[in-house]
């Protein structure tokens, strides 16, 4: 399998679990959602990433060494701030379940996650053609992402109407999830600028 063959079936993975991995939620329903994420984040933010690491980057003493601490601080920094949003992730999912939630977040963590390095990195390149490109991609993201945000909102009334009709307690409220959302998907958004901004540490070569 060529380079690109694997990228495009790593994003493909990559998509599928970031897509389902809060199905979770919906058998562990007589826990809170702190115990999940405690479990999430046990394995996912801490096991898996450093045996991986280990596994597959030798001598990695060197690579942060020859990089320098600028940029494996900046790209820490980055992965703390996104550790945060997460957090924030789990109260939008325990608010506005996942559909809703995965639509507003992965929206704004796209956008924003796409348009920073672009301007930040690449001026130059911003009213080019491809530049152009990229902000439309990022114009239709925001506007699907308003359109989940109004269903949600017309879900929420409708389901309210429904539990009052029905002499029900209303628990769950759209407007404290888009809340966790938006933080969220901007926080998400901190990978990529990680990413981005840490690129020294991709470049340099551990076998040497």
């Amino acid at each position: 399998m060529n380079q690109s063959g694997l990228g495009l079936f790593l994003i493909f993975v990559a998509g599928a679990m970031n897509g389902s991995f809060t199905l979770p939620m919906k058998f562990t329903r007589y826990w809170a959602w702190e115990n999940t994420w405690l479990a999430w984040t046990i394995f996912a933010l801490g096991i898996f990433p450093v045996t991986l690491t280990l596994l597959t980057v030798p001598a990695l003493s060197q690579v942060y060494i020859q990089a320098g601490p600028g940029p494996w601080l900046l790209a820490a920094a980055f992965g703390g701030g996104w550790g945060i949003s997460q957090v924030c992730l789990g109260l939008a999912v325990d608010e506005l379940g996942m559909a809703l939630s995965f639509s507003v977040i992965l929206g704004i963590s796209a956008a924003v996650g796409s348009i920073v390095p672009l301007i930040q990195l690449h001026p130059d390149e911003v009213l080019q053609k491809d530049g152009i490109t990229m902000l439309c991609g990022v114009a239709l993201v925001l506007a699907g992402v308003g359109i989940a945000a109004a269903a949600g909102r017309h879900r929420e009334n409708a389901l309210a109407t429904t539990l009052t009709a029905a002499g029900g307690e209303r628990h769950a409220s759209v407007a404290k999830g888009l809340l966790f959302a938006t933080i969220s998907g901007l926080g998400s958004a901190l990978v990529n600028l990680g990413l981005a901004f840490g690129e020294p540490l991709g470049g340099v070569d551990s076998r040497d």
